[in-house]
């Protein structure tokens, strides 16, 4: 429940307010000075403020301008025996809440109270909210790579510096989009997404800027384009690689000018919108190849991020293991499930060509399709088990190679001393080219072996 302070010099007011108060269950202190007000205000936290505009120490709106500047989230309602419409709209420019005048109506001060209650808890949801989805979009890692990138975002996410953002399929370059804007300054405006690659070159216009009705076939009706959607928030456009030349030119026209109109109109339409572009393609080597315009990217490439595929930061894999592995049974509504150590061991050892978002949906897969409580090899899908059979064929035929290698240098050296180190008798008793055995005995180092007279 809120918990009310009440300023006014007229002592049976303060009790009236605060006894009505109590009643419903609020907690209600009360002062009779501005200055023991304002003492009171520092010492202890309250949600609202009851404050008479006649106070015998201070002017009520002078008090509120000071109250307003220590305590910005302070919610004040004036309360005035002299009401006029000039100390109402005063007040309310100075951030008071509502303006009542004496004699006061209880019922309209519970009122009060309520729609301000029921402001804060909304504005608590909004905040537990944003504060779910920047967890959400977080990006999970320890790594010197994800921590680097982790301090980039921070430091421009509060601008409106336009950012470029590379990074191969599946690394979660739309996640780093949404985070951005998360704690960007339009984080409360719409995000907007447009996927480059994923519409079709003539349609791309019109979904870029909208149409006017009757601009082509098939047009019955206005359509509001991406770009005017995204006014005042941010416009992301997503592998913007794969935009056709036309489109790129469309695009520079409107960057430059930063108005554009919808197809089939004449009308010039603004809007304010912080672009962020992503591709998976090297922009550079697409300017060399003729595929991109050069001029689109320098103006485009004002902050460019780059985020790291996964087998550039392995030590995040458990982690992400472990964060993926709770989601699913979160999701799935099991038990959370562990990992073995092989199980981490070959995750750790895979490449991930699809990088984070290939190991998300094999996590999952895992989740639902395990019957135990702990994952392990057994589990994996065949192109990991068969990376386990590889490593340990490499494995045993290494020790096997070592065997080998081990009885064939015992072998020639017992075959040497038991001719005298004669190495054409040796040569002939193994079978093989005295050419051959030669390089055999520097290989093993089996020359510190021959006696000081060389033989053979």
């Amino acid at each position: 429940m809120a918990r009310i302070l009440i300023i006014d010099d007229e002592k049976g007011i303060c009790t009236a307010i605060k006894d009505i108060l109590e009643d419903e269950g609020y907690t209600a202190d009360y002062a009779l000075t501005f200055a023991d007000g304002f003492a009171q205000l520092k010492k202890n936290v309250y949600d609202i403020l009851f404050l008479d505009i006649w106070l015998p120490d201070k002017d009520g709106i002078d008090g509120l301008r000071d109250i307003k500047s220590y305590f910005p989230d302070l919610e004040v309602v004036i309360i005035s025996g002299h009401g006029n419409i000039e100390n109402a709209v005063e007040a309310t420019r100075r951030g008071a809440y509502d303006f009542l005048e004496k004699p006061l109506s209880l019922e309209r001060i519970l009122l009060i109270v309520k729609h301000l209650t029921d402001k804060f808890q909304l504005m608590h949801v909004l905040r537990e909210t944003r504060s779910d989805l920047i967890k959400k979009y977080d990006i999970i890692g320890v790594s010197r790579p994800v921590t680097e990138l982790k301090k980039k975002i921070e430091k421009i996410a509060p601008t409106n510096a336009w950012v470029l953002i590379n990074g191969e399929n599946g690394t979660g370059k739309e996640h780093v989009a949404r985070l951005i804007h998360m704690l960007s300054r339009r984080s409360k405006e719409a995000f907007v997404e447009i996927n480059c690659a994923a519409i079709p070159s003539e349609l791309l216009e019109t979904e870029m800027f909208g149409h006017e009705k009757g601009s082509f076939t098939g047009a019955v009706s206005q359509k509001t384009g991406k770009f005017e959607e995204a006014d005042n928030g941010t416009l992301f456009l997503d592998e913007i690689g794969d935009m056709s030349q036309p489109s790129q030119a469309k695009l520079l026209r409107v960057l430059e000018n930063n108005s554009f109109t919808r197809v089939g109109g004449n009308a010039p339409i603004k809007s304010d919108f912080r672009l962020i572009t992503a591709t998976n393609k090297n922009l550079e080597e697409e300017i060399e190849s003729g595929s991109f315009r050069e001029d689109l990217y320098y103006r485009i490439n004002v902050v460019p991020l780059t985020v790291p595929p996964l087998r550039e930061r392995k030590e995040d894999i458990p982690i992400l293991m472990q964060y993926f592995i709770r989601e699913a049974c979160s999701l799935n509504g099991l038990e959370l499930k562990k990992v073995s150590f092989q199980l981490m061991e070959l995750f750790m050892a895979f490449e991930w060509p699809g990088n984070v978002r290939q190991l998300k949906n094999l996590i999952e897969r895992m989740v639902v399709l395990s019957e135990h409580e702990t994952m392990d090899i057994d589990d994996a899908p065949d192109f990991l088990r068969a990376l386990e059979e590889e490593k340990f064929d490499s494995e045993n035929g290494a020790a096997l190679r070592n065997a080998k290698e081990n009885f064939e240098k015992q072998y020639i050296l017992q075959t040497l001393q038991a001719n005298d180190w004669n190495i054409s008798q040796s040569a002939k008793i193994l079978e093989i080219e005295r050419t051959y055995l030669h390089r055999k005995i520097k290989v093993y180092g089996l020359e510190k072996y021959k006696p000081a007279e060389g033989r053979g």
